[in-house]
């Protein structure tokens, strides 16, 4: 949206630029035309009074000079006042044109003539700033300068927006397009639906890479899968093997038995991780939504599996229920999610005490452990990063992390070194 926004907006800044600039020469066109009329129109006037006052003296040598309220006539330079003498002292026959500013008082447009069979010239002065008739006619110049150039900037700004939607529509229909798309349904026939320009180049390069993403996404479902149910076999047949040695007279012997708590451990890790990876494999279709669990008898569950772990270690477990809340969840995915948790505050404390809390909309797990190190706290939600003395892998916050995106929870752990961690998994119950 930004960048439609932002597109759309240069393009009408543009138009309005253009359309300023064409005002601006619009009006300078208009100027310099009326400028070169009025001084045509004003040379022509005193062609006139000059050809008409010759006629009159080749008859008559004492004819009156011409005299308006804008003109003023003079025979030789003598005549005129001293600051007229100056503007047109040297001058030869022809027309001229005075400035206030520069030549001295009144802005004039000088005719000069030299009469037949006379040493003396005619003068004629023509004062343009005068005439009521040309100020009226700025005045009404003005206004269509005025007038112009808001016209011409305003076709501008609509030319713009005209343009800048043409434009922008396909970029807003493919962006629309990308934005529908999910995993399930990425777009992979977007080039069909634009022409062959440069937005369908980009729709060509981004059906590209849809496609590209797709296959990957596919292979990694696919090798997740295969994975995961080759691996359940063996776990399986381990699992099955410790259960029967389990049962045989010499069990009891700790030269056995402490390894086969060991291998009965880690074969509960790993079938757990299969179990995540598996649900993680899944397609977001099949998973039904219309699920529920009751916490309080997963959590209970997980602690008992999990408390042969706090035999050796001067560990106590607490679990405080503040209320029994029901989760929009399948079973297995919140054992999942909790027993990573769970785990990593048995893994992580030596002595002390593990609190375990329900609450309406929360988990909260709370150890007496070793504790994350501030710079790593911020990475250990991250696949493959574990502290210095774990022995897992670094998945299982991670796997927890996708859970909790997949089924919109929220995971937030508080770590201090030697003090401890705390963690807490907060969901949306059902009422």
């Amino acid at each position: 949206m930004i960048f439609r926004h932002s597109l759309r907006f240069r393009i009408i800044i543009a138009f309005c630029l253009v359309g300023t600039v064409l005002g601006i020469i619009y009006a300078a066109f208009v100027i310099i035309s009326l400028v070169h009329l009025e001084n045509h129109l004003v040379e022509n006037r005193l062609k006139i009074e000059v050809e008409n006052f010759l006629a009159q003296y080749r008859e008559n040598v004492d004819a009156p000079l011409p005299h308006s309220s804008y003109i003023e006539a003079y025979i030789d330079i003598a005549n005129m006042p001293p600051a007229k003498q100056k503007q047109v002292k040297g001058l030869a026959d022809g027309f001229y044109k005075t400035c206030s500013l520069q030549d001295g008082p009144g802005d004039y447009h000088i005719a000069v003539k030299t009469l037949p069979a006379n040493d003396k010239s005619l003068y004629l002065f023509y004062d343009v700033g005068t005439l009521d008739v040309m100020e009226k006619r700025m005045l009404k110049v003005s206004i269509v300068l005025i007038t112009g150039f808001v016209v011409i900037v305003g076709l501008g700004i609509w030319i713009g927006v005209l343009i800048s939607r043409k434009v922008i529509a396909p970029v807003v229909q493919l962006a629309d397009q990308v934005k529908k798309s999910g995993p399930e349904n990425l777009p992979t026939e977007l080039s069909k639906q634009f022409y062959d320009d440069e937005v369908g180049v980009l729709a060509h390069t981004i059906e590209q890479a849809m496609k590209r993403v797709e296959s990957f996404v596919e292979r990694e479902k696919q090798f997740t899968r295969y994975a995961s149910h080759e691996l359940r076999t063996p776990v399986t047949v381990i699992k099955g093997a410790v259960e029967l040695l389990q049962q045989l007279p010499d069990y009891k012997d700790g030269s056995i038995n402490r390894p086969l708590k060991r291998i009965e451990r880690s074969v509960n890790d790993m079938e757990s991780s299969i179990e995540a990876l598996l649900w993680l494999a899944r397609e977001e279709a099949t998973i039904d939504r219309d699920e529920t669990c009751i916490v309080l008898p997963v959590v209970q569950d997980i602690i008992q599996q999990y408390r042969h772990l706090l035999s050796e270690k001067p560990v106590e477990i607490e679990l405080f229920t503040e209320a029994e809340p029901s989760l929009a969840a399948p079973a297995p995915v919140f054992k999942i999610a909790i027993t990573n948790l769970i785990r990593n505050a048995i893994h992580n404390t030596s002595k002390g005490k593990i609190k375990i809390y329900i609450r309406d909309d929360r988990m909260v797990i709370s150890d007496t452990g070793r504790g994350i190190e501030a710079t790593n706290l911020g990475m250990v939600m991250q696949p493959f990063v574990r502290g210095k003395d774990s022995q897992g892998f670094g998945i299982g916050l991670a796997i927890v992390k996708r859970l909790c995106d997949r089924f919109d929870w929220h995971l937030e752990i508080e770590s201090k070194v030697g003090f401890g961690t705390r963690a807490q998994l907060i969901f949306l119950p059902l009422r």
